[in-house]
């Protein structure tokens, strides 16, 4: 009887802390420990809703001067749904007419590092510190259109690329660094016709267009 008047009171305390939440003035000294561990439960589980709910930890549109508005880093940008073009545009300055560091079209995913003191415009994407966005590999160990960096968003090993049989061109890419690094070189570079091996290792960059990617081990 006394957990269900604990969870009672937790649930109460809980819409009393909503509705005072502006003065943030609401005395828990009464509580026995017990009711306090229901509360605190109630508590997290409602924070872990809300930030589900508003996308906690991940940058809308916008434009932002980087180690102010956001920290500085690595970034893993991803397409929005319904998005038309979708891109990212890193530039030393806050005007057009700045010089650019990275102008990129996303499909699906890209990845960008982030420098402070530069300017960058997140548009019909959401950008998220990289190794915090959701995984895109399937549980199939497949992954679509888009750049992926391995040992933070792939695990090393051997893969199979193949024709998405929509575009009119497939072909994968691995550079050496993300966009923005500095060690974007391209290191392989093959338009496929048909499925085909590749064997990715830690830091490698693979971009997929028009073709998606399946991890064998």
């Amino acid at each position: 009887m006394r957990r269900l008047w604990a969870c009672f009171l937790a649930v109460a305390l809980l819409a009393a802390c909503c509705a005072a939440r502006a003065s943030e003035e609401i005395d828990l000294s009464g509580l026995s420990l017990t009711e306090l561990y229901a509360l605190r439960t109630r508590l997290d589980e409602a924070i872990e809703a809300k930030e589900a709910d508003a996308g906690a930890g991940f940058y809308e549109d916008g434009t932002y001067l980087v180690g102010f508005d956001l920290p500085a880093g690595d970034y893993a940008v991803q397409e929005r749904d319904n998005a038309m073009f979708a891109s990212v545009i890193v530039r030393t300055g806050e005007s057009v007419d700045d010089p650019l560091i990275v102008h990129k079209l996303v499909s699906g995913q890209a990845d960008v590092h982030l420098s402070r003191n530069t300017w960058v415009t997140f548009f019909e994407v959401r950008a998220w510190p990289l190794g915090t966005e959701p995984s895109l590999m399937g549980e199939d160990g497949a992954v679509g259109e888009g750049a992926y960096l391995v040992g933070k968003q792939l695990p090393e090993g051997c893969y199979t690329v193949s024709v998405d049989g929509k575009a009119p061109l497939s072909s994968y890419s691995v550079y050496s660094g993300i966009l923005g690094s500095g060690q974007e070189t391209l290191t392989k570079f093959e338009v496929i016709h048909g499925d085909t091996e590749l064997t990715l290792a830690v830091g490698d960059y693979v971009e997929l267009s028009g073709a998606t990617m399946t991890y064998i081990q």
